[in-house]
Order: C-alpha cells, then sequence, then structure tokens
C-alpha cells in the first residue's frame, strides 16, 4: 500500500470494477497484480476516483494524527482555513470556528483568502507589466490558485507550464505571510476540501506542514464531541492577523477574476473561467495559437463550479445555493 501518495488503493477492497480506470479524466490508473493502482507521475490527484470507487478501495492518505502530533508539541499552531468552509457549515459564524479550532488546540485561525488576496494583486501587477510592455513573458496567463490543475499543466501539458502565474499558489502564499508575521518555526495546518493541497504539503514541507480534509475536520470534532454552532463567541475569536476581503470568493468559479478586478480595474485585458479538468482540456486546446493584443488571464479550477464542490466537501451539488 502506497501510503506515502495522497491517494492510494487498498488492494483488498478494490473488485477490478474498473469503473475508476474508465473515469479517471488523465488516465492515471492502470490494473497492476490484479487491483486498480494509481500511477503517481501521472494522477492530479482530483479525486475522481476516489469518489466512483463502489468498494472505497480509492483511498485518501489519513493525516489526522500528524495534525494532532504537532498540535500536541508544544509549537505554535496555526491554521490555514480554506474559504469554503463557509458553504461546508452553514450557519457557523467566524468567530464560533475560531473558538472551535482553538478548542482542538490550535493557537490562532487565519483564512487561506488573505494569501488569495496577495495572488490576486501580483496578477494585476503582472498583466499591467505584460501589456504596457516593460515585463518580458506571455500575455496569456493561467491561474496557479488550484494544485490539482497546476499538477495537470506539468504533468500532461508542459508546454503551457510557463503561462501559469509565477507566484505561489494562494496556500503558499499564505503560508508565506503567516511564518514572515509570526516566525519561521510555527506550525500550519490547512483545512479545506481538496485532496491535492496534500501534494503541495508533500512537495513545500518547510512552508506548509500538514493538509487536512473537510472530512478530516468533521472526524476531528466529532472525536473531540466539539458542535462549532453550539460554541459561544467573544471579541477575541477572531481570525488571525486580519479577516480577509475580496480573497474569500476564490472558492466559487469565477472568484478568482473578481478579485483581481476588485478595487483595481484592468484595462485591455479580457478573462476566461473555466472548471472541471474536462472543460479544462478542452479550453486549453489551441492555447498556444491566441495572440491577445492585451492581455488575457484564465481561470482554472479542476472542481466543476469551484473549490465549494471539491472531493472532500461534506454536500455536492447545491452550487448556487454554496455561491450564495
Amino acid at each position: 500500500m502506497n501510503v506515502l501518495s495522497p491517494i492510494f488503493t487498498e488492494k483488498r477492497e478494490c473488485q477490478d470494477c474498473y469503473k475508476c480506470v474508465r473515469n479517471c479524466p488523465v488516465k492515471a490508473i492502470k490494473i497492476e497484480g490484479g487491483a486498480a493502482a494509481v500511477i503517481t507521475d501521472l494522477c492530479v490527484y482530483c479525486g475522481t476516483c476516489v469518489e466512483v470507487c463502489p468498494a472505497s478501495a480509492k483511498r485518501v492518505r489519513d493525516d489526522l494524527a500528524r495534525a494532532r502530533q504537532l498540535v500536541g508539541s508544544g509549537r505554535r499552531v496555526i491554521v490555514s482555513l480554506a474559504p469554503s468552509y463557509v458553504s461546508e457549515f452553514p450557519g457557523v459564524r467566524p468567530g464560533q470556528w475560531v473558538r472551535a479550532l482553538r478548542a482542538l488546540g490550535f493557537a490562532d485561525v487565519s483564512e487561506t483568502a488573505l494569501g488569495a488576496q496577495q495572488v490576486s494583486a501580483h496578477v494585476r501587477d503582472t498583466l499591467r507589466r505584460r501589456i504596457d510592455g516593460t515585463e518580458p513573458g506571455p500575455r496569456v496567463l493561467l491561474s496557479s490558485a488550484c494544485p490539482a490543475v497546476v499538477a495537470y499543466l506539468q504533468r500532461h501539458r508542459p508546454h503551457l507550464a510557463p503561462y501559469i502565474t509565477g507566484m505561489l499558489s494562494p496556500l503558499l502564499a499564505h503560508c508565506t505571510m503567516l511564518r514572515r508575521l509570526y516566525g519561521p518555526d510555527v506550525g500550519i495546518v490547512f483545512i479545506g476540501p481538496c485532496i491535492a493541497k496534500k501534494l503541495e504539503a508533500d512537495a513545500h514541507p518547510a512552508l506548509l506542514d500538514v493538509a487536512l480534509t473537510f472530512e478530516d475536520l468533521h472526524r476531528w470534532l466529532e472525536q473531540e464531541r466539539i458542535d462549532p454552532a453550539r460554541l459561544p463567541e467573544g471579541p477575541e475569536d477572531s481570525f488571525t492577523p486580519e479577516a480577509a476581503r475580496e480573497g474569500a470568493i476564490y472558492p466559487v468559479d469565477g472568484g478568482m477574476i473578481a478579485g483581481i478586478r476588485a478595487g483595481c480595474s484592468v484595462a485591455d485585458c479580457s478573462f476566461m473561467a473555466f472548471s472541471g479538468l474536462g472543460a479544462i482540456q478542452l479550453a486549453l486546446d489551441g492555447l498556444e495559437a491566441i495572440r491577445p493584443d492585451g492581455g488575457l488571464f484564465i481561470e482554472l479550477l479542476a472542481c466543476e463550479g469551484g473549490c465549494v464542490n471539491g472531493p472532500r466537501a461534506h454536500r455536492k451539488g447545491h452550487t448556487a445555493a454554496k455561491r450564495y
């Protein structure tokens, strides 16, 4: 069992139904020793195989014990909380979340959306410089927000990798910000709906210690018998170092574009948004032939409808309600 990979096969449970083979959007599964095995060099960790497996033989690596150990280590540990928590736990107020996560042992709670705001500002500046000719490089930019999309571009369309915006992803930008503010020795645990974030944690251990999913968080809260919706909240229960603004809309389809445009228009630039790997694959065909007069920014999210429908979101669908 390959426990080092964010997604692996529990061979004893695999029933040779080939459903994961048929549904994998990047053909990253092969039959090996009578079981369907993930081809790690091709996998983008979108979670499709996990969702379609009728026997639950495709497993997501459980990093909850590592997070618990980190929290109990005596180090200051900060949560980087994905903005889609709003749709994952409707009715729970931000202050209640801060109180609940502190009850689990975290010192502080910060919004990943703060890193998203830094990425938006970087993209705006890059687009301006590319358009006015003060910076060399393609005038077509692809978003770096989704690690599954970045893995897809790097592993399946490497000729398009130079189009990815140069800054780190919102999560890694947030981790960089937290370590700059609170010191390099703080522990950071991401919590969100995404399996591919575990890939980011594996690739950047100096920035991100552990990536948990909302499923992990549900389990942890149940084990500790904590119901965030029932907790009182006080003035001290606030996000560190501040609440996010436009970055909070990143997890919906088109949210990054709205964030780039917020407060500062980009002249002579076109914007497009595509979500779902199937739609992205079609959208990228022939991209090299585009020669925009101004600039072109393309937001790409692997999950249809955006991160609110991530593979480890509790409720699938309800996309309009989640966006609202």
